[in-house]
């Protein structure tokens, strides 16, 4: 998360169509749309990334010696990549927000 939104946030990948990236229909549009997109997600990302490593890392300091430390370290990985599905809900909102449904600014 952290290395993804510090690359894409001022980089996005350079092919829409392609592979990589935050690929949505939305943020697919154009090349407006494609780097808005990964500016706000870039960041969104950055931040939480930071948080979320922070807080495992504690979390793992502390259940270090508990019976169930490997399921523990399987549900922080499961609970990252669902805050990673949900940073999806407020970069939508926000580019539905600023530009039309044909890519255009509002």
């Amino acid at each position: 998360m952290i290395l993804l939104g510090y690359t894409w946030k001022d980089n996005p990948p350079k092919d829409r169509q392609g592979i990589s990236g935050y690929r949505t229909t939305m943020s697919r549009l154009n090349d407006e749309t494609w780097k808005y997109a990964h500016k706000y997600w870039g960041g969104i990302n950055f931040v939480l990334g930071i948080i979320l490593a922070i807080l495992s890392f504690l979390v793992l300091i502390l259940m270090k010696d508990d019976t169930n430390f490997e399921m523990i370290s399987v549900y922080l990985v499961f609970l990252q990549l669902g805050i990673v599905a949900l940073t999806i809900i407020p970069t939508e909102f926000l580019l539905h927000k600023h530009f039309t449904k044909q890519g255009r600014k509002k």
